[in-house]
């Protein structure tokens, strides 16, 4: 049928074809742009959406410091930070501070509060949520708490790079994670 036609007309024909086609995507992309927005917004007296749905940390930190001393017998980081929750009422949480330096072979890490083995942290010193409970004990409100830890460095190494932030619930997800370099 296609030959018996003309080639202009078949070039008008496939252009109406074509036109309908893209006329017929548009639409349909049209219907799911409103069926989305209307389904968003059909419950307005819903639950108000979480901090962490929203993109806020239901943790918040301020101030971070930290200072290296060395004496003859130690080599010290002593790290300070402040933290808040970003919502009504208290929290109970565990704070853990892993101080490394990535750049150099072997990795040098240290955590703390000091781990066992079966610790939240690995023996490569990567975090793990598995047991928080052996992380420094905390009852955060919307209130600024300071908390301040004092970590040994391995003699004759190099100087750590980061130190790495984890705040966990008690069920052990990861309420705040966060690097900060030195």
């Amino acid at each position: 049928m296609w030959q018996s036609l003309s080639p202009r007309w078949r070039r008008f024909m496939s252009s109406a074809a074509y036109s309908v086609l893209v006329g017929v995507v548009a639409g349909l992309g049209y219907l799911t742009f409103q069926a989305i927005s209307e389904r968003r917004h059909d419950n307005p007296s819903g639950p108000e959406p979480s901090a962490e749905a929203a993109g806020v940390s239901l943790v918040d930190f301020d101030s971070f410091t930290a200072r290296q001393t060395r004496s003859a017998d130690t080599d010290q980081l002593t790290v300070s930070l402040k933290l808040r929750l970003n919502a009504p009422g208290n929290l109970g949480c565990y704070v853990y501070f892993i101080a490394r330096n990535d750049q150099v072979s072997p990795k040098v890490w240290v955590v703390w509060p000091a781990q066992g083995a079966d610790g939240a942290v690995t023996a490569g010193g990567h975090f793990r949520g598995g047991s928080p409970t052996t992380g420094q004990s905390l009852q955060l409100s919307s209130r600024w708490t300071r908390i301040t830890a004092t970590i040994d460095h391995p003699r004759e190494r190099p100087p750590f790079s980061t130190v790495m932030v984890y705040v966990v619930d008690p069920k052990g997800e990861i309420l705040l994670a966060r690097p900060f370099a030195l």
